[in-house]
Formats: C-alpha cells, structure tokens, sequence
C-alpha cells in the first residue's frame, strides 16, 4: 500500500483534526521512519486517539505496520534499494521496455496538462518582474535546464542554487510580481517547504512542476505541471519533465515573437562577434 496515494484517497472526506494529520504526514514523507505516533500528532496538534483512527482509515491496523511501510517505500525510493533486483535482469541489446516507458511517461504527462495552466503559465512568464528557478537533487539539473533556455527569452530570469547561505542571500530579493518555478521531485530536500513558505510570505506567483501535487505544498492558485517520472530500471525517468520543460519554453517564445526575436538576435550577433562557435 503505497502511503502518499492512500491518504489522497480519502483526503477530501478526512474530519479536519485527521486533515491536520494527513497534511504533516505528507509534507514529511521522506522522513515518516524516524518519528513516532506521538511525535506526528503532536506536530499536527491532534491526539493520540485521532492519530490511531486514522492510520486505521489509512488501511493500517496500527502505527507499527504504518512505520514498517513508510521505512520500505523509503529504501525503495532510493536507486540502492531497486539495485538488487535489476542486476540479475538481462539488458542485451533490447531497449525497448527503456523507451516504451518514457514514451509512456510523456503520453501520460501531455494528457493532463490544462490549457488554463498553459495559458497562465505564458503570461507570467511573459509579466514577470524576474523570473526564479529552483530545484533540489535531480531538480537541481532539471531548474537549470529551464533556466538557461528562459534566459534566451527574457531579461531578468535567475536560478537559485549553492549553499545554505548563498540561497537564503538570494531569496532575500524575491518580491511581489516576481515569478518563481519551482522544481519539486520524490526523495524532496528538507529545504523545500521552508523555501516555498518563504516565496508564498513575499507574494510571489510560483509554479510548480512535480511529480506530485502535495496538498500542504502546492496550492489551487498556484500554476502546477504534474510530470510522470516512474523508471523502467535503476532511476527515475525525467524525459517527460524535460519534454514539458522544452514545450512551456517554446509556447511563451511564440506568444511574445517579437521580443523574444529581438533578444534572439542579439545573442546570435554576440556569438559571431565573439567567433566560439564552430559555423560548419
């Protein structure tokens, strides 16, 4: 029983003390192994007696069996967890459960993406004041992907990256009117929801592309992308997060054509000035 769908299951129709549960369960999933009954009822400011019934209505007979199951979806989440199991499978030269896969994971992808996101996503882009991308982890890559293909578009568009104290440096400049994309993947920093706190107190628009609309993280006014990431072998899959990343970069690009046009061509007069690129 996989913990994150079996509360999104029953979400809507938890009593609010059990919602308050269900939020703090979510927003530590990573985490869920070191804590204890009380100590995940004491962050949501419920009691013992409502922490017991709904990890029943979870489909748990009790904490133990809860615990037992967030600690295997903890090493299965890890690539070191999966390792066991695919060495002793035999790759050959067939790739083709690798490539029906991400060819899946972007057809799924696709399918759910809603013109109104698409829409509100081109025009904040475009409206901006600045435009930040973050990520952690694998994110971390993948906000740098984005990041450099936004700066061909537009002035004004930074990533968020380094230490502790370079990020906090950073986030100090974050204001209203500003954007903030923010790249949300499982296996989440610890630092995320700090920093999405951060970015909601400044009143900036943010949105999200994650694998996973985590109520206590994202919310309905938010602009939210939900990628599939399930890989066929050792690591998760990111074609899909990518294929989205190229398609919301090149819709703005064609929404604002004239401008963009303009800083285009001055980044190709710049590369002919500077003579670093091969021409043949």
């Amino acid at each position: 029983m996989e913990i994150k769908k079996a509360i999104l299951n029953v979400l809507d129709d938890l009593p609010s003390a059990e919602r308050r549960l269900a939020d703090v369960v979510l927003s530590h999933m990573d985490q869920l192994a070191i804590y204890s009954a009380n100590e995940l009822a004491e962050k949501a400011g419920v009691s013992a007696a409502t922490a017991v019934r709904f990890f029943r209505r979870l489909g748990f007979p009790g904490f133990s069996e809860f615990r037992m199951q967030a600690r295997v979806q903890m090493n299965d989440a890890a690539p070191v967890g999966r390792l066991g199991s695919i060495a002793n499978e035999q790759f050959g030269g067939d790739m083709s459960a690798f490539i029906t896969n991400d060819v899946q994971n972007i057809d799924d992808t696709f399918k759910a993406v809603t013109q109104s996101h698409l829409g509100r996503f081109t025009t904040a882009v475009v409206e901006a004041r600045r435009v930040w991308v973050v990520g952690f982890r694998n994110g971390q890559i993948l906000a740098s992907y984005m990041h450099s293909l936004l700066q061909q578009l537009r002035p004004d568009v930074l990533l968020l990256v380094g230490t502790v104290v370079h990020l906090t440096e950073q986030l100090s400049d974050i204001e209203s009117g500003d954007l903030v994309i923010v790249m949300d993947f499982r296996r989440r920093s610890v630092l995320l929801q700090t920093l999405v706190e951060h970015v909601r107190a400044e009143k900036a628009l943010m949105v999200f592309l994650t694998d996973l609309l985590e109520p206590p993280l994202v919310k309905a006014k938010d602009i939210s992308f939900v990628v599939k990431t399930r890989g066929e072998y050792l690591f998760d899959s990111h074609a899909s997060t990518l294929s989205v990343i190229n398609y919301l970069v090149s819709r703005v690009a064609m929404n604002a054509e004239s401008s963009v046009a303009r800083k285009l061509q001055k980044i190709e007069a710049i590369h002919r000035s500077f003579r670093d690129l091969r021409t043949e």
